[in-house]
């Protein structure tokens, strides 16, 4: 009978012995779990954009590529010229309007052409000692149409007589002429 008494109390100890050892295991288990849960998941949201960043732009303009760089190189490029159209025009648009003075009156010289050589389309007018000059062009294409309008202003002095002024049309040139008077007048 001691034998089996005996026998007992080995059961008993092995059971305590495997039941302290496993006592971290299914936390260990749920952590791993975890881990792998979010690993599995993060690589099916990875995959799935990538799919769909794939199909939403098109080969040659895919993000971070070497034709992304291109098109975003061509896009650049144009841009500048543009740019470069635009500082053209102004410096063209400065020639158009010639300023002269003389003892008797100030000439203003427009040059036409830059209006479709149309009196019509270029304005005149005076606010107290400010003269404005309006231009408008259009020019009309077989797709398209364009637009170009011009404002410049002069001020002068208390001498200048702007209600007097005269306008007139010699070839390419509307002529603008202000006479110049005393200020006591």
């Amino acid at each position: 009978m001691e034998e089996n008494q005996h026998n007992t109390e080995e059961r008993i100890h092995v059971e305590n012995g495997n039941y302290s050892t496993c006592k971290r295991h299914p936390f260990l288990k749920c952590l791993l779990c975890a881990l792998l849960t979010f690993l599995a998941a993060f690589c099916a949201f990875y995959t799935v954009m990538d799919w769909h960043m794939k199909s939403l732009f098109p080969p040659e303009v895919r993000p971070f590529g070497p034709r992304f760089e291109r098109a975003f190189q061509k896009d650049m490029s144009r841009m500048n010229r543009r740019l470069k159209d635009d500082e053209r025009f102004a410096r063209e648009a400065a020639n158009v309007i010639h300023l002269e003075q003389t003892k008797d009156y100030y000439k203003i010289l427009i040059d036409l052409r830059a209006f479709d050589n149309n009196a019509n389309n270029v304005q005149v007018t005076s606010n107290g000692n400010i003269l404005t000059i309006h231009g408008r062009s259009i020019k009309k294409s077989k797709h398209n149409e364009q637009i170009s309008e011009f404002q410049q202003n002069y001020m002068f002095g208390e001498n200048v007589k702007l209600k007097d002024l005269t306008k007139e049309t010699e070839g390419h040139y509307y002529v603008v002429t202000i006479p110049i008077g005393d200020s006591e007048e």
